[in-house]
């Protein structure tokens, strides 16, 4: 599967923030803490899919442990890039507009974006 962080259902990317945030592997007791008071599908069918969909591994030693194999921000860049395409035919220059043009940024918020934009412009330079 060549993008399998395109398939994450929200439900798995609960588990998935789990497993990033361990320190390492972890196990379904442990992310079944973590996610206390969770309903709907059960975290070990979720994990079994993630699993299958290439996002995370799992590891028999005394139980079976779980690590991720799909950094955040892979998923992150995939679904940025997802949603740029969908939404604003492949312009992130568009989306950005679209979030000045609809109050979605702070004045601290497009400090930062200038900041960015600036260092960018200087490793073009440089």
């Amino acid at each position: 599967m060549p993008e399998p962080e395109e398939k994450i259902t929200d439900a798995e990317l609960a588990i998935m923030q789990v497993l990033w945030e361990a320190e390492g592997p972890v196990t379904l007791a442990q992310i079944k803490t973590a996610l206390a008071g969770r309903n709907g599908e059960t975290i070990k069918t979720l994990l079994r899919r993630l699993c299958q969909k290439g996002a995370a591994a799992q590891e028999k030693r005394e139980v079976y442990y779980y690590r991720p194999l799909v950094s955040r921000g892979e998923l992150g860049r995939c679904r940025t890039q997802r949603l740029i395409d969908k939404l604003y035919a492949g312009s992130a220059k568009a989306m950005v507009a679209a979030l000045v043009e609809h109050d979605q940024l702070n004045a601290q918020d497009v400090d930062e974006l200038r900041a960015l934009f600036t260092v960018l412009c200087e490793k073009e330079d440089g």
